[in-house]
């Protein structure tokens, strides 16, 4: 008997402990994510809604036809540059004014654009809330009493909208992986490259070197096998003439080529130059770089998909730095996937 009194006093200490050790550790998780949350969201405000590159636009039935629906459609439903397969920049949900302002769940969505157009405004204008009812979230409204003040202020606005449209969803992601970061990976990023980028645990190590790095995320999801990949290489910087677009490419295929073998022996990766590359200068924390797109292909073999290049200096260290995000995804939709390496990038934080 007094040996059966001893188990189960056994028993209760090990489950007290075991709760204490879950307990303390959950506190501790839940500690790190409100950190995290009060960093980012300082006003503490609600997680915003809606799906990847999902806009909600509010204007009236009989205000969106005709020439302001291809206005609009112009500018937010667009084809993405330099995709295998064309995909709208955004998915556009229309709704009169009624069922949005009815909706706490709409108003919280995280990108919104309100066109109040009636002829008895008295004033022609945008206004923007960053943040405004929940976070991320870019919150305008255009009001105009005549056409052609509607229609200059969507000209004049519309890549504005549609850079904090994008910035909100590069936030939204990084702020994700940061709950889930792989803290491993950050560390030796700092360490060899100077700089750090924000992963989720789900991307893992491929290749790392003293110069070049490759980091990768493969799964399988509903509609087949997906790949996300980001090269990492750097560089003496010899001047400003490695930022032009022959030098970019020239510096991109040599590396893929050395670093991104194929399935096929002799196969490799390089830039599919029959198609044309976009190209601008984008500001990353602070960091000007240049940005870079097109379509990456095996040679030797039957591979491609979309790729997005960032090229910047590391002045205090004086390297030329390349981040090269290119996604694997056979006959599937890709711009969301795309997106998500762009944020990777956005995470960028120079030592």
């Amino acid at each position: 008997m007094k040996k059966f009194i001893r188990f189960i006093a056994f028993v209760l200490i090990v489950f007290a402990l075991s709760s204490f050790w879950s307990c303390s550790k959950k506190d501790k998780t839940n500690q790190e994510d409100q950190k995290i949350k009060e960093i980012n969201n300082p006003k503490n405000l609600p997680a915003s809604g809606g799906k990847t590159l999902e806009m909600i636009l509010v204007v009236s039935d009989n205000v969106y036809k005709g020439e302001l629906k291809d206005t609009i459609g112009s500018y937010f439903m667009k084809a993405c540059e330099a995709l295998s397969r064309p995909e709208p920049l955004f998915d556009l949900v229309q709704m009169p004014k009624d069922r949005f302002f009815n909706s706490e769940m709409f108003q919280k969505h995280r990108n919104i654009l309100v066109i109040d157009y009636a002829t008895t405004n008295k004033e022609n204008t945008i206004f923007q809330n960053i943040d405004y009812k929940s976070f991320p979230q870019a919150y305008f409204q255009i009001i105009a009493n005549n056409r052609d003040s509607l229609y200059s202020i969507i000209n004049r606005y519309a890549s504005s909208i549609i850079h904090q449209f994008y910035n909100n969803e590069h936030r939204r992601v990084v702020m994700a992986f940061q709950k889930l970061s792989n803290t491993e990976l950050t560390k030796k990023l700092q360490t060899t490259f100077k700089f750090s980028l924000t992963f989720s645990n789900e991307f893992s190590i491929s290749t790392f070197k003293d110069n070049f790095a490759w980091i990768r995320k493969d799964y399988k999801s509903s509609t087949g096998q997906r790949t996300l990949n980001v090269l990492i290489n750097k560089t003496p910087f010899i001047g400003d003439g490695m930022f032009k677009e022959e030098k970019i490419i020239e510096l991109r295929d040599n590396m893929a080529k050395e670093n991104v073998p194929g399935p096929v022996r002799g196969s490799y990766m390089g830039t599919e130059t029959r198609f044309p590359y976009s190209r601008k200068v984008v500001s990353i924390n602070g960091v000007k770089a240049i940005e870079t797109r097109g379509l990456w292909r095996l040679f030797n073999d039957f591979m491609g998909g979309p790729f997005v290049n960032y090229c910047f200096v590391d002045s205090k260290n004086n390297q030329f730095i390349m981040i090269d995000c290119f996604l694997y995804a056979p006959n599937q939709n890709q711009r969301d996937e795309l997106m998500q390496l762009e944020s990777i990038v956005y995470s960028l934080n120079l030592e």
